[in-house]
């Protein structure tokens, strides 16, 4: 990073203040990147029409379609496209106030693990586990993605934050305890997961944006008020 702040500082910086790129920088493409995702992805709420659309209306093929025996790759691509169309402007909305350069970077948002269970599903309600493949997979639903800023002139990564985790657990959220996420998808929980990892990753770039370390710790992404007190006067 400390390379990338001299190639774009055009006057020097005073020694007493810590430079940061977040005002060097701006955000001019978002990228998804599935190669390092935990297979298969689900998102229950998108079945329906991801089915319907690769069945082209046939009873047959939709219920081939359902439980994998056809189309299993097209379903996960079919998949892929709808978490990345839902990704890209949370993404956007988080960086672009943060980003306020001219410098293009582009944000490599690099999926790990999306799966999400219909909240009907047998075993939601009855408490069992879920596994394909013999391998047990998440009881809630769960996002997890880290993301990376690309210098795009030199394609030089200049910061990056580890894989954070988003899950909804099904607990109660109080009236006015947290932002609501902008209606960018069908899916209304995995909406939300993305939404909160969104505002974490930025979170997390904002909190480190002095530092020298490339790699941030996902933790980072993690500040929240607990508990706020004002005095009127």
């Amino acid at each position: 990073m400390t390379t990338f702040l001299a190639a774009c500082q055009g006057t020097p910086v005073p020694t007493q203040t810590q430079p940061s790129y977040l005002d060097q920088v701006r955000l001019a493409q978002v990228d998804i990147d599935f190669s390092n995702a935990e297979r298969p992805l689900l998102v229950d709420d998108l079945n329906s029409d991801i089915n319907e659309t690769l069945s082209g209306g046939s009873t047959l093929a939709s219920l081939g379609t359902r439980f994998g025996v056809i189309n299993g790759a097209a379903k996960q691509a079919a998949l892929e496209n709808a978490i990345a169309a839902n990704v890209r402007p949370h993404v956007e909305d988080a960086l672009n106030p943060l980003l306020t350069g001219t410098r293009p970077v582009r944000a490599v948002v690099d999926i790990r693990s999306v799966f999400v269970r219909s909240r009907l599903s047998l075993q939601q309600l009855t408490g069992a586990h879920a596994y394909v493949n013999g391998k047990k997979r998440p009881d809630n639903a769960q996002f997890i993605a880290g993301l990376t800023l690309v210098d795009m002139e030199t394609g030089m990564p200049i910061q990056q934050v580890e894989p954070i985790t988003r899950i909804d657990d099904g607990a109660i959220t109080i009236a006015g305890g947290g932002p609501k996420a902008p209606g960018y998808g069908k899916a209304g929980r995995l909406n939300q997961l993305i939404f909160d990892f969104a505002r974490a990753a930025a979170n997390a770039l904002q909190r480190n944006a002095s530092s020298e370390d490339f790699s941030i710790d996902a933790s980072e992404g993690d500040a929240r008020t607990l508990w706020e007190s004002r005095t009127a006067f």
